[in-house]
């Protein structure tokens, strides 16, 4: 079987859209936590989540764009099928992330919700939990 760089650009953006529409849709209609108190730890869990679904299309890409080189060798499609894994642990990795995230969002809303005692005005904390996390 012979991995062509159109293969390794089609799984690699398709498994990144899929996550970035996962991550919007979760938005809009997933869990939601009201959090009281500040956490950066939870702002930066959905930064580094987001940077890693983007981090598929970039796999896909490098790995295409090698693939079309001339100068690499077409006889050997292990960067190229490389690539598309690196772009299927991204995913997972952005979910895994996620879900870490979902869990510290949990322990925030747990501890209660009392609109005088706030750190700031209360935000709500959309769960966007991936396929890859059970």
């Amino acid at each position: 079987m012979t991995v062509r760089p159109w293969h390794v650009f089609a799984l690699g953006s398709a498994l990144g859209a899929t996550a970035l529409l996962e991550r919007v849709q979760g938005s809009r209609s997933g869990r939601q936590y009201v959090l009281c108190h500040a956490s950066s730890a939870v702002d930066h869990l959905t930064v580094v989540a987001l940077a890693l679904a983007g981090g598929a299309f970039v796999a896909a890409v490098v790995g295409a764009v090698t693939a079309v080189m001339k100068d690499a060798p077409r006889s050997s499609p292990l960067f190229p099928a490389a690539c598309m894994v690196a772009a299927l642990a991204c995913v997972v990795a952005a979910d895994t992330v996620d879900a870490v995230g979902e869990q510290r969002a949990a322990d925030i809303a747990a501890q209660g919700f009392h609109e005088n005692g706030c750190d700031y005005p209360a935000r709500v904390y959309s769960a966007t939990p991936g396929w890859f996390t059970w």
